[in-house]
């Protein structure tokens, strides 16, 4: 098939994320690769092009329709970057011959930044993974260990699996999440977004959550939620709960090969009004809770509220130009409106034992959004672990008390910005 005959629809997840675009709100997450050696611009745009030949589904545009915005072939030719400011930010996906993602440079990284409406963190990894693979092959002579890619494979790597895994008797959750408490910090000029990276030894945590008989994950979680409830304590008078939006990848629990999105939101919460609680009640909470949602069961009532969602907020029938105006203030109020803050935790990246020793290090960088002005992504490959927050403020005071606790667990981290004042 021709790229310029490539025509889908966006998943459940992408139809949301390409309503809600703004200066602020870009929908744009990051996963970059660091390597031992300076990027050569060249090898990196002609292993660009190796992976949208294995990847086809990517090489599209944003296109509106009456209804929904969806997703054409074009045979132009994504060219890679040099980046030169603020991650996350600056590409309109809207705009005529713009991809729903780029790919900079910068010294030895290779960063891929993406819009939420066409994958998620799974797949962003398996594009990037092929990427570097690409590009090691053309600067390293690295090895490829590539067969013939059936119609039948792209197929299952385009599908929305969210609308194969759909039942329709099934009822969707009643559960409600309330107000929240907002982390109290202002937002700075448009196009200023600030990262801070922490990196750890992972088997070090690893061993820190095995002393408290649970995961990485719900660890981190734990010390993210008793980090804001000290920040609610010492900046609000009034209690409120706090709720983290964590994502969870569906790959996990049903069977799909897909290259979009496949992921929902489960948000476990602490409710500071019954009281204080110590670390080992916020991990107990927090165990119980994940136990009880991620079952498959529980699961399917997730997809059945991303599918019939547009129907349930009455934008179904509405067309795309309303969509526009009315979405963002949808998803703020009954999205992220409804929680404090958000955690992702991609996991342990595995590549090709030939090209470990090119790659130090992956990192992974949330989106921004306005409801969540900041928010976390997880990341491991090889002995490290790291943990980048994103803040559309200039203000550290989450990132700072977060990492003061890391330390207090005994667990050393060595923090890295992009916030020169800081």
């Amino acid at each position: 098939m021709e790229d310029d005959q490539l025509w889908y629809r966006l998943d459940n997840a992408g139809k949301l994320y390409s309503s809600i675009i703004s200066s602020r709100a870009t929908t744009l997450f990051r996963v970059s690769a660091t390597l031992t050696s300076t990027i050569d611009s060249g090898f990196l745009q002609a292993a660009l092009e190796s992976t949208l030949e294995r990847f086809p589904f990517y090489k599209v545009q944003l296109k509106q329709g009456f209804f929904w915005y969806y997703f054409e072939g074009t045979d132009q030719i994504p060219q890679v970057a040099e980046e030169v400011y603020y991650p996350c930010m600056s590409l309109s996906i809207k705009k005529r011959g713009s991809f729903p993602f780029r790919v900079l440079y910068f010294n030895k990284r290779i960063s891929l930044e993406l819009s939420h409406s066409i994958t998620d963190g799974t797949g962003a990894l398996n594009f990037i993974r092929e990427l570097v693979t690409n590009y090691l092959h053309l600067k390293e002579s690295v090895p490829l260990q590539k067969g013939q890619v059936s119609d039948e494979q792209l197929r299952l790597e385009t599908e929305n699996s969210f609308r194969r895994h759909y039942e329709k008797d099934i009822p969707v959750s009643t559960s409600q999440v309330g107000k929240s408490f907002k982390i109290p910090i202002d937002l700075d000029k448009k196009g200023h977004y600030y990262i801070t990276t922490g990196i750890m030894n992972l088997e070090s945590l690893k061993q820190k959550a095995k002393e408290y008989d649970t995961s990485i994950t719900i660890l981190l979680t734990a010390v993210y939620m008793q980090t804001l409830l000290k920040i609610q304590e010492s900046t609000m008078h009034r209690k409120q709960p706090i709720v983290i939006n964590v994502p969870v990848n569906m790959r996990s629990f049903f069977e799909s090969e897909t290259m979009r999105n496949f992921f929902v939101s489960i948000t476990p919460s602490i409710d500071a009004r019954l009281g204080e609680y110590e670390f080992e009640e916020i991990i107990e909470e927090l165990k119980i809770e994940f136990r009880r949602l991620l079952t498959r069961k529980k699961l399917k009532q997730y997809i059945k509220r991303s599918v019939v969602g547009e129907e349930s907020l009455g934008l179904r029938l509405m067309p795309t130009p309303m969509k526009n105006i009315i979405a963002p203030s949808l998803y703020s109020f009954f999205g992220e409106g409804k929680y404090t803050s958000g955690l992702s935790n991609l996991g342990l990246v595995q590549v090709p034992s030939e090209m470990e020793e090119f790659i130090e290090r992956f990192e992974f960088y949330p989106p921004p959004s306005i409801g969540n002005k900041v928010k976390a992504m997880v990341i491991s490959y090889k002995e490290h672990i790291n943990i980048s927050f994103g803040n559309l403020s200039k203000n550290r005071m989450v990132e700072r008390e977060f990492f003061r606790r890391i330390r207090a667990l005994e667990i050393d981290v060595s923090i890295e910005t992009n916030d020169e004042e800081n």
